[in-house]
C-alpha cells in the first residue's frame, strides 16, 4: 500500500474538491435566470437589459427574465436581488447610484455595495448632457453659465433623480462656480422633459440616450456633453475639461453584478458570455443609438474601477450639501 505525506494528501483532497466544484458549476444554469432592473420599463437602461437578456438566454440555454423594480433610489431593486441565494441565477443591472453613491447619501442604507455585491463586468458608459428649451438664446453651457451669473436665482435646472450622478455633478458645478440657480429633481426623464418643454424649467441634465429623441424632434436643444470627449452622434457639442474644477462633469456607467458569494467559475462564465453578447454587431449598434460605449472590463478590473468610483463620489458627496441643493 502506497503511503502519502500529509502535504500530498492535502493536495490530492484539494484537487478532488476543485474538480467536483467545476463539475457542479459546469451544469449551471439548470433553470431560468432573473435580471433585476431597478429602473422603469421603456427607458434606455431597460433597453440595454432586454437586449442583453435575449442574447444571454440563447447563449446559456435558459431564459433570462427581466424584472423591473423601479423607484426608491434603486434600493428596492437591489434588495430584491439580494434576497436570492448566491448561485448565479439572479443578476442585477446596477448604476452608479446603486454601487457608488447611495452609501454616502442614504442614511441607514440596508446593503453594503462593497461587500454584498460582486461585479461581473462594467457593461457600458452612460454619457450625460445638458439640454435647454429650443427657444432659449443660449447655444452652449458657457452661454447658460453667463446668463445664470447675470440673472442670479432666476434659472432652474432639472435632474432625473434625487442624489444620483447628475445631482452630485450639478450641485458640485454650482458650488465650485459660485452660481445661484435652482436644482429641481424629478422621477425620471419623461416628466422632467415635459416640464422643460412646457416652460416650467430652463434646462435639464440627463442621460443622452433618454432624451435624444426630444432633440431629434426639435423640442429641445443640447448645450454640451458633460464629459471630456464628444459623442459620435453629436460631435460638435461643447465638451468639458476633465482637469478643471469648474467643469460640469457627470460620469456614469452601467454594471452587471451578482450577490457576493456566487461561485467564481459562474462569474467567469457570465463574463465571457456577456462579453460575447455585447460584442455582437447589432448590440453595438443598439448601444450607439443610445450614445453608450461598451466597456466590458473583466471582474477583477471592474471591482477596482468601482472602488475608485466610490472614493470619487464619496469626496463629492462630502463637499456638497445635497439638502441645500
Amino acid at each position: 500500500m502506497i503511503k502519502f505525506s500529509a502535504a500530498v494528501r492535502a493536495a490530492i483532497t484539494g484537487a478532488s474538491l476543485l474538480a467536483a466544484s467545476f463539475a457542479v458549476h459546469a451544469a449551471w444554469p439548470e433553470r431560468p435566470l432573473r435580471l433585476v432592473v431597478p429602473f422603469p420599463a421603456g427607458g434606455s437602461y431597460d433597453i440595454v437589459a432586454r437586449t442583453l437578456s435575449q442574447k444571454l438566454g440563447k447563449r446559456l440555454g435558459q431564459p433570462v427574465v427581466v424584472e423591473n423594480i423601479a423607484g426608491g433610489a434603486t434600493v428596492p431593486g437591489v434588495m430584491s436581488a439580494l434576497k436570492d441565494k448566491a448561485e448565479g441565477y439572479t443578476l442585477l443591472l446596477a448604476s452608479d447610484g446603486s454601487l457608488n453613491i447611495n452609501q454616502y447619501v442614504i442614511k441607514g442604507l440596508r446593503y453594503n455595495p462593497d461587500t454584498d455585491l460582486t461585479p461581473v463586468t462594467i457593461l457600458n458608459t452612460v454619457p450625460h448632457w445638458i439640454v435647454a428649451r429650443s427657444d432659449r438664446k443660449e447655444g452652449s453651457l458657457t452661454d447658460l453659465k453667463a446668463y445664470i451669473r447675470s440673472n442670479p436665482g432666476k434659472v432652474s435646472i432639472s435632474i432625473n433623480t434625487v442624489a444620483g450622478a447628475a445631482h452630485l455633478g450639478l450641485a458640485s458645478w454650482k458650488q465650485n462656480n459660485g452660481l445661484d440657480f435652482t436644482i429641481v429633481p424629478y422621477r425620471g426623464s419623461p416628466p422632467a422633459m415635459a416640464d422643460l418643454i412646457g416652460g416650467q424649467t430652463d434646462a435639464h441634465v440627463d442621460v443622452i440616450g433618454s432624451s435624444a429623441a426630444y432633440v431629434t424632434d426639435g423640442k429641445v436643444k443640447p448645450l454640451a456633453t458633460l464629459q471630456d470627449h464628444a459623442v459620435t452622434q453629436f460631435p460638435r457639442l461643447e465638451t468639458q475639461k476633465a482637469d478643471s474644477p469648474n467643469a460640469l462633469l457627470v460620469r456614469a456607467n452601467l454594471a452587471l453584478v451578482v450577490r457576493t458569494g456566487t461561485p467564481q467559475p459562474i462569474i467567469e462564465r457570465l463574463y465571457r458570455e456577456v462579453k460575447s453578447c455585447v460584442e455582437e454587431p447589432d448590440f453595438i449598434a443598439r448601444l450607439q443609438s443610445l450614445a453608450y460605449e461598451p466597456v466590458l472590463s473583466p471582474p477583477v478590473q471592474a471591482r477596482k474601477f468601482l472602488q475608485a468610483e466610490s472614493a470619487r463620489y464619496g469626496a463629492i458627496a462630502k463637499a456638497v450639501n445635497l439638502d441645500a441643493n
